[in-house]
């Protein structure tokens, strides 16, 4: 019995310390304290598709990009923003599917996008393209996560693009 008198004050003063609750006044019922908030990291990708894309193709404006968010962890109305240094972004789909072009920096909502170029022949190679996506809390702006995706080239003029995946850092 005593052993349990123990134990049971030694549990009270651990989660008294631990802030798990808090005791008002002696003999009163203890409160449970609001847990404390954590952000959990954000993972996102894209999904891309085609994986090979030139403007003379009449199936598609471009390549869509749709965000695929990993770990779930996002508020459903959060504000998503793409930026390309070369290209530009439209938007294309139901119920017209009129084609709106969103220019090479776009903040929307998570719906896809399609990314495309004028394929015009240069002088020298094209080098590859970095497509940036953050997405952001609605009200606070905050960012809650990032990912990017390269676009290289199938020929060294630059008329075909090919996704190579996620942009490698550095």
């Amino acid at each position: 019995m005593e052993c349990r008198v123990i134990l049971l004050v030694a549990l009270v003063a651990v989660l008294a310390f631990s802030g798990c609750f808090t005791l008002s006044s002696p003999g009163a019922r203890p409160l449970l304290s609001p847990a404390p908030t954590v952000a959990a990291p954000l993972i996102l990708r894209i999904n891309a598709t085609p994986a090979r894309y030139n403007p003379a193709m009449s199936s598609t404006i471009g390549i869509r990009l749709t965000p695929v968010n990993v770990t779930g962890i996002l508020p459903p109305d959060a504000v998503y923003t793409w930026e390309t240094p070369y290209g530009t972004f439209y938007h294309w789909g139901p119920p017209d599917f009129k084609v709106i072009e969103l220019g090479p920096a776009f903040t929307g909502t998570s719906g896809p996008v399609f990314w495309s170029y004028f394929a015009e022949p240069l002088e020298k190679e094209r080098s590859p393209v970095t497509i940036n996506l953050g997405a952001a809390d609605p009200f606070t702006g905050t960012v809650l996560g990032n990912t990017s995706i390269r676009i290289g080239w199938e020929d060294p003029a630059g008329l075909t693009a090919v996704v190579e995946g996620p942009a490698r850092s550095g």
